[in-house]
């Protein structure tokens, strides 16, 4: 029987001590689960409502003793306390309900406070002090700062026994940043986020870890990890030929938290499969989401359109594969490669920076450590500046397999929802309107990214309405063999 706890039940800091308890209790054999979103649908075992304080009550000796921190979303005694609950049995909880803990039976073995320094310092002091009971499989790394602040994912950190860190950009908190990345074992998960995409991910990738986005994730100590395999039904139809190709692709896939959330009911995917429009399109998929959420996997698979799904960047999770430690990618790959497989994923989705392919035998090597492997077919390359488009379309081979760099970007530059506007898209369709049939050549085979964040399914609705009839729109795994087939 689950043990289900209620959010809406809870006050702000009761629900920051439930993600304690549910990691600490999850690792111990007791099921939590909490009822956030769209987690509810996930959860396929009988289940009872249980008090907080009750759950505590009937698990006591499980907990050697408590400890209090200040929450607060400029404090980061809340991932310092994650840390100190993955690394040992000590229950701790926001200070305004330590004296409900002192009543339960549980004596305060310290305080978070008398820990003194700045944000690194005392995450260093913490980490120092635990990281040899401490898990080197991985990290959470949650954000904590204000108007980006959450209470989720450190039951991941506490069941797993990882460390709990946030860092920003300053120079203290990245030093302390690479100390940790340094510590950890090489091709491990990151799991959460930064406020920096670019200097985090840099950072990660240049140590050897990949970066799982999963800030909003819920009840992962409860989910575990999963051997689930997935099979992907995309429907297959004739390709006319003599026509300029088109592979839509879908970007941001590597975002586990959207893909469990809102993905197949709000966002873009679900809108999708409301749309009378039925062209085909790839959708960037983390395959990691198998292993994480299989529940939230399937029901992606089980769309009814005409879907087809590539790996997000870069592969079993967001890297740089051009500043990854080469002594490292050949680990990566092996990885994304065996994930690829469970989810039926046949071509790799990375995303680098443009000027870092200026060395044709550097680029060919890093890509042959993807081409190698039977069941990657190829790759879609998102190339910055411009909004991915930097490679303008240009094709790099690898072991006689393309990878396809974007060619256009339908994001508006807003980067906002909701701004989009009748000109923006006349002006997307008179630029791709004016593309030749061309199939012997680079020029004849486009890949379009769709931004997920700023373009509705209606705009890209629109959109295909405008376009003449040369075009033809393929699945992603179509584009690479039509270009293998007429110009390898």
């Amino acid at each position: 029987m689950v043990n289900l706890i209620v959010w809406d039940k809870l006050s702000f800091d009761e629900r920051a001590l439930a993600q304690f308890v549910q990691g600490m209790l999850n690792r111990n054999g007791v099921k939590v689960y909490i009822d956030i979103d769209e987690y509810m649908s996930y959860l396929d075992e009988e289940y009872a409502e249980t008090e907080l304080f009750s759950l505590i009550e009937q698990n006591i000796a499980l907990f050697s003793g408590a400890a209090c921190y200040d929450l607060a979303c400029d404090d980061i005694g809340i991932n310092m306390a994650a840390t100190v609950s993955a690394a040992t049995d000590v229950l701790c909880a926001p200070r305004t309900l330590i004296k409900k803990l002192n009543a339960l039976g549980l004596e305060t073995v310290f305080d978070l406070a008398d820990i003194k320094g700045d944000r690194a310092e005392r995450q260093r002091a913490v980490w120092l002090k635990y990281r040899d009971k401490l898990n080197t499989s991985a990290l959470v790394h949650q954000v904590v700062k204000e108007g980006n602040f959450h209470l989720v994912l450190r039951d991941f950190s506490i069941a797993n026994r990882w460390a709990c860190i946030y860092t920003s950009e300053s120079a203290p908190d990245r030093q302390f940043r690479r100390e940790v990345l340094e510590w950890l074992d090489t091709n491990v998960p990151v799991y959460g986020w930064n406020d920096d995409e670019i200097a985090f991910i840099r950072d990660i990738s240049t140590y050897g870890e990949y970066a799982l986005p999963s800030d909003w994730s819920c009840n992962h100590s409860y989910f575990g990890l999963s051997e689930r395999k997935l099979k992907m039904n995309a429907p297959r139809t004739e390709i006319r030929q003599g026509k300029h190709y088109i592979a839509l692709v879908v970007s941001d896939g590597d975002n586990i938290q959207w893909l469990e959330r809102q993905f197949c009911t709000s966002s873009t995917f679900g809108q999708r499969q409301r749309s009378p429009m039925n062209y085909k399109m790839s959708w960037t998929f983390s395959p990691s989401l198998a292993k994480l959420c299989p529940a939230a996997a399937e029901r992606i698979y089980a769309g009814k359109k005409n879907d087809y799904f590539i790996t997000g960047v870069s592969g079993i999770g967001y890297a740089n594969c051009l500043s990854y430690p080469r002594e490292h990618l050949d680990g990566f790959t092996r990885l994304t490669a065996e994930a690829m497989a469970d989810s039926d994923l046949s071509v790799v989705c990375l995303l680098d920076e443009l000027h870092l392919t200026e060395d044709k035998t550097f680029t060919e090597d890093r890509l042959s450590c993807y081409a190698k492997y039977d069941n990657i077919k190829g790759g879609v390359w998102e190339l910055d500046p411009d909004h991915y488009r930097g490679g303008r379309g240009k094709i790099f081979w690898a072991n006689g397999k393309p990878f396809i760099s974007v060619k256009y970007s339908l994001w508006h530059p807003s980067d906002k929802p909701g701004q989009v506007t009748k000109e923006f898209l006349d002006d997307f369709i008179k630029k791709i309107n004016a593309l030749e049939i061309n199939p012997e050549s680079e020029d004849g085979y486009t890949v379009i990214n769709i931004h997920p964040w700023t373009i509705t399914i209606e705009d890209l609705d629109y959109v295909i309405r405008g376009l003449d009839d040369k075009f033809e729109f393929v699945y992603a795994d179509e584009l690479i063999e039509l270009v293998k087939k007429n110009l390898g």
